[in-house]
Parts: C-alpha cells; sequence; structure tokens
C-alpha cells in the first residue's frame, strides 16, 4: 500500500538548533530580541520561500531591532551551523530504500542552506527526490508545494505517507490524500511507521449510533412528540428501546418500535421522526462515544475515514454539522442516499472512492453490523462500548480511542 515515504528535513532529519546557535554567538540578554527578528519573526518564511533576496531578508530583519543591527547580519552570515544531520539519518533513508521503499525530501529550506546540506548531510544523496520550498517558491502548508511533488514525481497520494513535526504541514498533506506521521521523537516515529508499513488496511469506515455519537434520549422525545399526534399508536419510545434496535434497517425499527400500529402507519410516523430530528440534531448535537474528535483527527493522518449507517438522507450531516467533524471525514452513505443497505453501500463507498475491499474494514456495535461487513467482505471491527452484543468479530475495542492503537490492526503471527 505505501510505495514512497516523504521526509520533511527540519527536526525530523536534521536538527533545527537554533536556540543552541543564538546562544553560542550572542549574550543571553540579546537572545529574545534576535530571536523575534530571525527565526520567530515576520520575515523567516520569507527565507524558505526563495522570492526575496538574502540581503533584503536581512535588512527588513535588521529593521526591526536596530541596536542590533551588526548582530543580526552575523546571524544570516553563519547560519549554516543553524541546523546539523542527526546521527540516525543516514542509516534511516538507507534502510527504508534497501526494503524497496522510495524516499522523496519535502522542506520548507533555504536555496543556500540546502546547497551546503546537499554537500555535507549523508542522507540527501540517497533520496530519490524531493521539492524544497525555495525550488517553487511555495511553502507548507500551501498546496502547491504538495502538489509539485506528486506531480513532478508521478506519486499517488495514497501510496505515500508524510512524516513532518509540525501539525500544519501534515493537515496540508491530508487535504491531498496523503498519509502523515507526526515526528515527536524518533522512536514513537518509526513505531507508527513501521505499524503503517506493515498493516494491510487503508480505510476506515463507521457506523454512526452507538459507534461514534449516542442520540437515543433526543431521539426518544422527539419521536415521542410526533408518535403522540396519531392515536393508532399505544407504544412509548424510551431510548433504552431504541438503544436495542439501533444498528436495524428503519424499517424494521419502525415495525418494531411501533407495534402497535398498521406496517403502513408505522413507516410513516417512523420517516416523519427522522426527518423531524435532523435539523435539531445538527443544533444540539447529542453524546459522543469517546474523544471522537481526536481520534478522527489521530486516524486521518494514516487512514482514509469513511461513513457509512442505516439511516435516512440528513442524519450523517447532522452528526458531521453538531459536532463540527466534516473534514475529518472524506465521504459517507445511507439508505436514504442510495435506496441500499448497509452491506451494499460499503461496497458501494469504496467503489467510488477507489479503495479495495481487502483494504477496509468496518467498525460498528451490533451483530447486524457484523453480518453487514461480512456480506460486504470486510474484516468487522466490534465497538464493544457501544449498544449491542456479538460474539463474531475480526477485530474488538472497548474504547472509541483504542482504534488509534497501532498494534490493535498489526500482522497476527501463529501460535
Amino acid at each position: 500500500m505505501i510505495k514512497n515515504i516523504i521526509f520533511d528535513i527540519g527536526n525530523v532529519l536534521a536538527h533545527f538548533r537554533w536556540e543552541e546557535y543564538i546562544r553560542e554567538r550572542f549574550p543571553e540578554e540579546e537572545f529574545e530580541r534576535i530571536a523575534k527578528a530571525t527565526v520567530q519573526g515576520p520575515y523567516w518564511v520569507e527565507v524558505d520561500r526563495g522570492v526575496l533576496s538574502m540581503e533584503e531578508i536581512m535588512r527588513r530583519c535588521a529593521e526591526l531591532v536596530p541596536e542590533l543591527g551588526a548582530q543580526i547580519e552575523r546571524f544570516f552570515r553563519e547560519r549554516s551551523a543553524l541546523v546539523q544531520e542527526y546521527d540516525y539519518a543516514e542509516a534511516l533513508i538507507r534502510g527504508l530504500k534497501e526494503r524497496g521503499f522510495c524516499v522523496y525530501l519535502l522542506s520548507n529550506y533555504a536555496g543556500d542552506l540546502y546547497e551546503y546540506a546537499k554537500e555535507h548531510f549523508r542522507f540527501v544523496p540517497l533520496a530519490d527526490g524531493g521539492i524544497i520550498s525555495y525550488q517553487v517558491h511555495q511553502v507548507k502548508p500551501e498546496p502547491e508545494i504538495y502538489q509539485a511533488l506528486l506531480e513532478k514525481y508521478g506519486l499517488k497520494p495514497e501510496e505515500c505517507v508524510f512524516l513532518d513535526d509540525l501539525e500544519q504541514n501534515l493537515a496540508g498533506a491530508q487535504k491531498l490524500g496523503i498519509r502523515t506521521i507526526l515526528f515527536r521523537d524518533y522512536d514513537s516515529a518509526m513505531e507508527q511507521l513501521e505499524a503503517l508499513l506493515n498493516r494491510k488496511y487503508s480505510t476506515m469506515i463507521f457506523d454512526v449510533d452507538g459507534t461514534l455519537w449516542d442520540t437515543t434520549e433526543a431521539a426518544a422525545q422527539i419521536w415521542s412528540e410526533v408518535a403522540a399526534k396519531y392515536p393508532e399508536i399505544r407504544d412509548t419510545v424510551t431510548a433504552e428501546k431504541l438503544r436495542g434496535l439501533y444498528g436495524l434497517p428503519l424499517e424494521d425499527i419502525a415495525v418494531r418500535l411501533f407495534a402497535s400500529a398498521p406496517r403502513e402507519l408505522a413507516l410513516r410516523v417512523m420517516e416523519e421522526c427522522v426527518v423531524v430530528q435532523c435539523p435539531i440534531l445538527a443544533r444540539t448535537g447529542a453524546r459522543l462515544m469517546g474523544d471522537v474528535e481526536r481520534v478522527l483527527r489521530e486516524l486521518g493522518r494514516t487512514w482514509r475515514i469513511f461513513i457509512v449507517s442505516n439511516c435516512r438522507s440528513g442524519y450523517i450531516e447532522a452528526f458531521l454539522e453538531a459536532h463540527s467533524l466534516g473534514e475529518l471525514v472524506e465521504d459517507f452513505t445511507c439508505p436514504g442516499d442510495t435506496g441500499r443497505l448497509k452491506a451494499e453501500n460499503i461496497r458501494l463507498i469504496c467503489g467510488r472512492n477507489g479503495v479495495p475491499l481487502s483494504e477496509a474494514v468496518y467498525v460498528g456495535d451490533t451483530d447486524p453490523d457484523g453480518q453487514a461487513a461480512r456480506e460486504a467482505g470486510v474484516p468487522f471491527v466490534f465497538a464493544a462500548y457501544g449498544f449491542g452484543q456479538t460474539d463474531r468479530w475480526d477485530y474488538r475495542v472497548e474504547a472509541v480511542e483504542q482504534l488509534c492503537d497501532p498494534a490493535l490492526f498489526a500482522p497476527r503471527t501463529a501460535e
């Protein structure tokens, strides 16, 4: 699945040691002013963009602290010492290439400093290529710099993983479909990279009710108010009843929940219930099944995220709108959109997004969810924290946060 590994340079393959650099050259009482005029200042990004001359950038920085003009000039004159290659960098790149991966560089880096790096950093000539900001006059996280790398080398985003030490730079890559790893330290980054390289799945498809949120309390109240308009319905709607029915097609929920009414009326009332509830839920939201936003955001670095639920149109949209999660989910569908039930919709969403079924898993909390996953031909991840029970699952999690554990989908060894 992953063929190309893309590395940032600063604080990933080489130490951007600006604090030490300043303290080695200037008195401590000048540290803050020099830092704010240079690496923390408004013009530092232009160093990497490569449009303005270095003399112009140096002049502008010096104007921020006129009393330290000589120090600013020295800062720029000696700055090849700003970055030092990490001891592990050469072996890391060499090892990945020996395993058959292509390695590329994607970094915000000044032209003269990159020329220095090509001569002095052992990992640079090992890379298969790269895009450095000054070459295209774009800097991360601007989308053009990522597109330039993909286009130059004909890379498919879904076959790439990008390692960077800044969240905003990862977000720029994720928007193009590139998987990402936040580089906090070497050991944790390598653990995540190895888990990704050895993982057979690329795509996680979620159920909604009982897996991502719990609307039963709000829905029970809304549905009760709708049902009260129909004297033929004598059934009481409770959150407990709904929890036992979620996961079934809405038609099945209708006839079981409104058992006292003729089937045709039960279906009509159910349709009214789901239409009425969506705009309300979009405003009020509901109880999330754990730290869902963090989980989706973290998973989104290395997984493609979709939603497939047995609901009417507007319900998934209400969930995403209420909790501002739309940017974290690539695509979704439901019977209300397609006229198909869950198993067919799992196959449909994979097909229209170019995902082989062999690379997808389905996360749900009920036995019908598991049945749908098996019918679709994808592994079932049982959300045991949800509404239902089942003894047929391929993977099991006791909390939504466990989905982020790299070991969950690690290859299983024979005992």
